[in-house]
């Protein structure tokens, strides 16, 4: 499958990777030489979350059954369960023999070994790319996508399709998937089509290995394929081509000029390949809808929307384009939120799937005249505003009026919805002066902010695309709202495993806005069978804590999507409010380099009960432990063992990486005395932990916490474990003999 014009640029590429090499090779030799990784070439009992790769095909057509293959560092042998977001698909374990994987530790470029899945696709899913996780009975395992299409899956042949003369035959709709498995690799597939016929050619390829561990092909940071799709006749002259559509996916759309093949050529845009870039691209014939105008309805209202098509790139737009509107009529039952709905097609079929925001507020759309500050488009808070940009180098104004010292959240959706506003946001006093300023919001180009108004008095919004871009695709909806003191919920809550009677424990972190200082409930829905959780309350002043999971003796094998959120109390005009936040989920990934600590959003939680791990037990005492303001208390651990692990155990009261601690546990004011770390090795199973409290630490009462034991599977990855809950109380002030000793001079 290689291009051999490529081979200059794979040629730069590879004297790239050899610069990566050294520093990598350089952490390596370090980590053994502390003693951080030992014995981990030779060993076969290190367990570890099962690390998915590559899912090829990477699609499935809805109604039907399919087989694909699925790749993971560290094996998936008895796999029970698979889990999808959103629910609906099934995918179960093919009976094949177990293979046999001795444990080695993962390089950069590996992907595993594979293994065989059966596909069941509901007729009434809907298309789309979906999250997964799959749970074996000894591990859970890391995010996986597959896409649901409605076109029939053709799979790229084996064999080089690289020539004109060996390009693969596929029809017209098909979703093809093959992948760019190797640098200066182009795949062409061949198409017969007809004067005049309007094709749109649509790839997915970031979009479904986003979240994929591992995805680091060469240095300076190459991850995710940047596709690039080109048509070309049967002359090899060029009908249309695209580079970035959503992110770095590409959408080709054409009017073909004359009956005849022509060549549908697929690569990365450098040139780079990797056999865990897979892809699927779907080719049908246009127009296709992208998206609505308005994105929104009021819950209980109906709207007329504009279908937004694709329009043919190769063909100047010679006077009105054909208008075509849906009515959308939402009853009062239907969930508030962003969810995606069917645009029927334009002989009636079903068709794609576009993002639609329900919303309690009213919904206005801007005409797109609103371009100026004397122009403003007045709004009535809470409000959603839906407008697009049509003509390059706009901005769009919106006047609000607000009390002194009132907080208003305003918030831009479009990147998020698969849209391309870029959106920067600016917020102004009457006179024109900027008072705050947005661009980037967390792992999105779409901006917010909260906006607390320093006086009664009239304020202007501004809403820009970044580059000041127009086109089909610059549509965003703007959501300004009343608002106040207010949470969020993050932290360390991606997988979790543990056997039965054994414990393992998560870390919250809460994020406090806009001057909220209350007590913040910690809720766990979905529990694994024979699973339970510590309730725990965030106090006033705490932002962090511990959730501490417990199996029972007798609990079965099997694993859950748990879902974590916060319930608390607001004040808001008029009285309190009971508010729900639900928790902000981060996967891990390792990308350009092993140290590095990246994260991506996903969707799920995985928590599993396993078969015995490396560790089968970590007990501390005392359960229940108290201590005086200025005084220490003494915690002891000890471990037991797996008879085939005996190497090093490392043991902490937080989750760190390398130095940095992710995960917090310990209430403000108190403390580890001397070592934060205890590293256990050889025959020694016990250690001690000394914690103590400061003059001002705060009271709190039966907080639970957890020691947390470590085992290095690889120079990053630890399987973590946890002990029994210690329930710990803060309060009152330690007696001058308990003090601790004042540090030698």
């Amino acid at each position: 499958m290689k291009h051999t014009t490529g081979s200059v640029v794979r040629a730069w590429w590879m004297s790239r990777r050899m610069v990566f090499c050294r520093p990598l090779t350089g952490l390596v030799v370090w980590s053994v030489a502390c003693g951080l990784v030992q014995g981990v070439a030779n060993a076969d009992h290190k367990i570890s979350f099962r690390q998915i790769t590559r899912t090829h095909p990477i699609a499935v057509q809805r109604g039907q059954t399919a087989r694909v293959r699925v790749w993971s560092n560290f094996t998936l042998n008895n796999s029970h369960s698979t889990f999808f977001i959103p629910a609906g698909v099934r995918m179960t374990q093919l009976k094949e023999p177990a293979k046999k994987v001795e444990f080695s530790e993962p390089q950069e470029l590996d992907q595993g070994e594979d293994y065989g899945f059966s596909v069941e696709v509901p007729k009434g899913q809907l298309p789309g790319v979906y999250e997964y996780r799959i749970a074996t009975d000894q591990a859970v395992s890391s995010v996986g996508h597959l896409m649901v299409t409605d076109y029939p899956v053709v799979t790229e042949n084996a064999g080089d399709n690289h020539t004109t003369a060996t390009a693969q035959l596929v029809p017209i709709p098909s979703a093809v998937c093959g992948n760019i498995d190797d640098f200066e690799d182009v795949d062409l597939y061949r198409i017969h089509g007809r004067a005049g016929q309007e094709l749109v050619c649509q790839i997915f390829a970031q979009r479904v290995t986003r979240a994929i561990h591992c995805m680091a092909i060469q240095y300076p940071k190459i991850h995710l394929m940047d596709s690039y799709l080109t048509l070309r006749d049967s002359r090899g002259r060029v009908v249309a081509e695209n580079d970035n559509h959503v992110g770095g996916d590409a959408m080709l759309r054409c009017r073909l000029p004359a009956s005849g093949d022509y060549i549908l050529e697929v690569r990365d845009s450098r040139y780079a390949g990797d056999p865990r870039y897979v892809y699927c691209v779907e080719i049908s014939e246009g127009p296709t809808a992208i998206a609505t105008f308005p994105l929104s309805v009021q819950r209980g209202h109906a709207t007329s929307a504009l279908v937004v098509e694709t329009q043919p790139e190769n063909v100047p737009r010679g006077g009105p384009d054909m208008v075509r509107r849906v009515r959308w009529n939402v009853s009062t039952d239907v969930p508030v939120g962003w969810r995606r709905v069917r645009v029927a097609g334009a002989d009636g079929r079903p068709g794609p799937v576009v993002p639609q925001l329900v919303s309690r507020h009213r919904q206005v759309i801007a005409d797109g005249k609103n371009n100026s500050v004397d122009k403003a488009l007045p709004l009535q808070l809470p409000v959603g505003v839906n407008g697009r940009f049509q003509r390059a180098g706009q901005t769009h104004f919106y006047r609000f009026t607000a009390t002194a010292q009132s907080v208003t959240r305003i918030d831009v959706q479009s990147r998020r919805r698969g849209l391309a506003v870029d959106s920067v946001v600016v917020v102004m006093d009457g006179k024109g002066e900027i008072l705050a300023t947005a661009d980037d919001g967390d792992f999105t180009k779409d901006a917010g902010l909260y906006f607390r108004a320093p006086a009664d008095g009239d304020y202007v919004i501004g809403v820009r695309d970044l580059n000041r871009r127009a086109g089909d695709l610059f549509i965003y909806h703007l959501s300004v709202e009343p608002s106040g003191e207010d949470f969020e919920i993050h932290g360390e809550y991606y997988y979790g495993m543990l056997a039965p009677g054994g414990h393992a424990a998560w870390f919250v972190r809460l994020k406090r806005l806009n001057g909220f200082n209350g007590p913040v409930e910690i809720l766990v829905d979905r529990l694994p069978k024979g699973v339970t959780c510590e309730p725990v309350v965030i106090p006033a002043g705490f932002t962090h804590c511990a959730l501490v999971f417990s199996a029972a003796v007798k609990a079965p094998i099997n694993a859950s999507l748990v879902r974590v959120r916060g319930r608390a109390r607001l004040p808001r005009p008029g009285g309190e409010v009971s508010v729900e936040r639900h928790a902000n989920v981060l996967g891990e990934l390792r990308r350009a380099g092993a140290s590095r600590f990246v994260r991506m959003p996903i969707q799920s939680q995985l928590l599993g009960v396993t078969r015995p791990l490396d560790l089968h037990g970590v007990t501390a005492t005392p359960s229940q432990l108290t201590l005086k303001r200025g005084g220490t208390a003494r915690l002891s651990v000890r471990i037991k063992r797996s008879p085939e692990y005996s190497e090093q155990v490392l043991l902490n009261m937080a989750l760190l990486f390398f130095n940095n601690a992710v995960g917090q546990q310990l209430p403000p004011g108190v403390s580890v005395q001397g070592e934060a770390t205890k590293k256990l090795t050889g025959d020694a199973l016990e250690a001690v932990f000394t914690l103590r409290a400061s003059d001002s630490a705060k009271s709190v009462a039966r907080w639970p916490i957890a020691v947390v034991a470590r085992v290095p599977i690889t120079y990053t990855i630890m399987t973590s474990y946890a002990s029994n809950p210690v329930f710990l109380t803060v309060g009152g002030t330690a007696a001058v003999g308990t003090r601790a000793a004042p540090k030698a001079p």
